[in-house]
């Protein structure tokens, strides 16, 4: 076996070899720099970790709330933000740099889980990240992005308006333009609540306001509450509750006709029977009160009082004698105009105006109602009194009602299917 010359480097005093120039050791060994890179790494996965499970538990929230309340518009919008998140989190867990991604995705996480904590927490949610603007879009005049505004928590059947501001510490003063822009979308026209009422604008949040801001809002009539003792209490008031019910001549021929007194009633009788068989209408009257019994009367209990317009009565009158029948009008004679009062819809010191403010509101949306088109004034007068005397319109015409909302003019209505007098 032939020898083998293995011929190392000469080593200088000072521990490089012979000719080096380098000062790099020959073994790699770790210094702080690398180490701390090396922290940081760590330190971050462990934060994308964490943040993955969080998005993951608000994602299942959402799809909870979900479940329980599916009545609630854009609940569906808020779900896929939250997985949209979720997604980004998990992401960056294969980021060469996932530091850069993690304050962003903390913040919007947290503004969302505000946002759900608030619509679970707010009485009467109907819509969640919904859009409202300052008028109706055209094709010639596209709406504007001033002229459009998102709203986080819709709440009190639409009367309160929350923006959600999910902040640590001090909150930014930006929060003054963008609640002042909410209550200037909701006070135009379009978004008008029953009775020309403008919905509220309610700022929750989780940080603290500034004087100087705090000042601007309270001038506007903004309430600001915090997300972490906030109460049902401190929410703006509702306004007063309805306590007339205002009677079309659709709800009065539901109200006297034979299908909804005992005519849908097994047996049906023959005459019931060969009533039903001339119209198909007739048939289809007949057929839904005997799946689902109408019951107005149950309804109409709630009120202490009920109205009907002049010319609504005249009309009414008018059809039942002529063909309605003498059950039909004694009904009409001996159980419910006894009980309904015959109003005009001026305003003449009514009990239900407090002040002149609101007689002046009340006469511009008896005006507004009086200006919709495609209703003829016999579908008119009803809804006007139901303006000026703050009364809940029972009706079965909910054409019109829709009509009028889409002309900017939402209406208080109780709106059930259509009842045809019998003649019996």
């Amino acid at each position: 076996m032939s020898a083998v010359l293995v011929r190392h480097p000469c080593v200088h005093r000072s521990g490089r070899p012979s000719g080096s120039r380098s000062r790099t050791p020959l073994c790699p060994v770790a210094t702080s720099s690398s180490m701390s890179r090396e922290s940081k790494r760590d330190s971050a996965r462990s934060a994308v970790e964490g943040l993955c499970g969080s998005a993951d538990l608000l994602v299942k929230r959402i799809e909870s709330f979900a479940a329980s309340r599916p009545d609630i518009e854009g609940i569906d919008k808020l779900a896929r933000a939250a997985a949209r998140e979720r997604d980004f989190a998990a992401s960056l867990l294969e980021s060469s740099d996932p530091q850069r991604g993690i304050q962003g995705c903390e913040n919007n996480l947290r503004g969302l889980s505000l946002e759900l904590t608030c619509a679970e927490w707010a009485p009467g949610v109907t819509a969640v990240r919904k859009r409202f603007a300052t008028r109706s879009p055209s094709i010639g005049a596209k709406l504007g992005d001033d002229e459009v505004v998102e709203v986080d928590v819709v709440a009190q059947e639409g009367l309160l308006w929350i923006e959600c501001k999910a902040e640590n510490g001090a909150m930014a003063s930006n929060i003054v333009p963008q609640a002042l822009a909410l209550k200037t979308v909701a006070s135009a026209s379009c978004n008008l609540r029953c009775f020309g009422k403008a919905p509220k604008v309610v700022v929750y949040a989780t940080g603290t306001l500034g004087d100087t801001e705090a000042g601007f809002l309270s001038d506007a009539g903004i309430s600001v509450l915090s997300a972490r003792d906030a109460r049902i209490e401190s929410l703006p008031k509702l306004p007063r509750r309805t306590s007339t019910a205002n009677l079309d001549i659709t709800a009065l021929f539901a109200l006297v006709s034979n299908v909804t007194n005992g005519g849908a009633t097994r047996p049906i009788s023959e005459e019931m029977n060969i009533w039903a068989d001339r119209k198909p209408q007739h048939a289809a009257c007949l057929r839904a009160e005997i799946d689902a019994p109408l019951n107005l009367e149950a309804q109409l209990a709630a009120y202490d009082r009920l109205v009907a317009h002049p010319s609504v009565i005249e009309r009414f009158e008018d059809i039942l004698k002529t063909v309605g029948g003498p059950k039909e009008r004694q009904r009409w004679e001996e159980r419910w105009q006894p009980r309904i009062n015959v109003v005009s819809p001026h305003l003449d010191g009514d009990e239900n105006t407090e002040d002149g403010a609101e007689v002046r509101s009340l006469e511009e949306r008896a005006a507004q109602v009086r200006s919709l088109s495609r209703l003829s004034p016999q579908q008119l007068d009803p809804f006007e009194l139901g303006e000026v005397a703050m009364a809940r319109t029972f009706t079965a015409n909910g054409r019109a009602v829709s009509s009028a909302a889409e002309q900017g003019v939402l209406l208080e209505t109780y709106v059930h299917r259509a009842v045809w007098l019998v003649g019996l």
